[in-house]
């Protein structure tokens, strides 16, 4: 990448004052352009926020992830064919965008918090666009880079602690995030070292080297997200040696979710899956809860979650018998135009 590759600016007038009005207002349209197409990616996610379906939400957004990626390549293209500082800025704000919302979606499969990770992903999307339209470049490069770095260290760190099976596809995420960041970093080292515009620089991490590393981590992400598709889907074989199952659940979902919130409650769901596989390493996960087998669970996981985890009285009273409520029943778990209900095994 050349030196003059790396910086249309936004130049002021001859005229003075009319030239710093006429960077303003490109600047000010460029923050609306950003906010409108960050808050439309989001948007294609956050209609199942307050569903139970948690592969469904990872999904969503793991979908909006691999939009943006795709948008930020095909803007880079326009800014590398003389599209100005708009493409760029807006492609800059959908590449910060990739790791972030995958980020969010490996929060997901733990039944963590989305609502606010989604806001941060906003306004550190939209922050990132701002700095490219003000700062000159490559220093607004820099920023970017480093914004990646970061995002998909955090990427990697949080697939690595989730409790989410398989294992596989979440050490396949952590491999390929990882990979990015530390190219992400070498980037920055390189550059700092050589230049922005050095011939090392451009052999390693111009846009044709840089496309490259970002198509396998998609593709790397493309398998976890495979993984975790045919984990949803296979029934578990039964064991001849495990005794039957019970099956505890958080009750009433939707009386729950107005309550306390659709991110507690999700919360609430890891909690006990995590409770449930302490006392039972073989538990196995059911709409809105977990099927155990141990005696009395529904009193010996609210013992746990008391003591291990700090629920309330109010939300202990949330834990119900699954299969004695008919939740398990009237909670089918849809795959291929197939109906599979989840039963306690015998």
């Amino acid at each position: 990448m050349s030196r003059a590759t790396l910086s249309p600016r936004l130049r002021v007038g001859a005229g003075g004052e009319t030239g710093e009005v006429g960077a303003v207002a490109l600047s000010l349209a460029l923050l609306g352009l950003s906010v409108a197409v960050v808050a439309g990616v989001l948007f294609v996610a956050m209609p199942h926020v307050g569903a139970p379906g948690v592969f469904t939400l990872f999904l969503r957004y793991t979908a909006a992830s691999g939009v943006a990626a795709v948008g930020a390549s095909a803007l880079y293209l326009v800014y590398g064919s003389g599209g100005g500082r708009p493409s760029l800025a807006v492609g800059d704000m959908c590449m910060v965008l990739v790791p972030l919302l995958l980020f969010v979606a490996v929060r997901t499969l733990d039944g963590g918090r989305v609502l606010w990770p989604s806001v941060c992903a906003f306004v550190v999307a939209v922050a990132v666009a701002g700095v490219t339209t003000i700062v000159p470049l490559p220093a607004s490069l820099a920023v970017k880079v480093a914004v990646l770095a970061i995002a998909c260290g955090a990427c990697a760190w949080s697939a690595l602690q989730s409790s989410a099976r398989p294992r596989r596809a979440m050490r396949t995420i952590a491999v390929a995030t990882t990979g990015y960041a530390v190219f992400s970093v070498l980037r920055l080292v390189v550059a700092g070292v050589t230049g922005w515009g050095s011939p090392p620089y451009a052999a390693a991490f111009s846009f044709v080297p840089a496309t490259i590393v970002g198509a396998l981590v998609v593709l790397g992400i493309g398998i976890a997200v495979a993984q975790l598709r045919g984990a949803v889907v296979r029934v578990p074989a039964p064991r001849p040696d495990r005794p039957a199952g019970a099956i505890v659940v958080v009750g009433d979902w939707r009386l729950a979710s107005a309550a306390y919130g659709a991110d507690r409650v999700r919360g609430l769901e890891s909690d006990l899956r995590h409770a449930a596989r302490v006392i039972d390493p073989d538990a196995v996960n059911v709409p809105r809860g977990v099927e155990v087998a141990v005696p009395h669970a529904v009193a010996t996981l609210t013992e746990r979650l008391r003591t291990a985890h700090g629920w309330s009285a109010d939300e202990l009273a949330l834990l119900t018998d699954g299969a004695s409520t008919g939740a398990v029943r009237t909670h089918p778990v849809r795959t291929r135009g197939r109906v599979r209900v989840w039963r306690p095994r015998s």
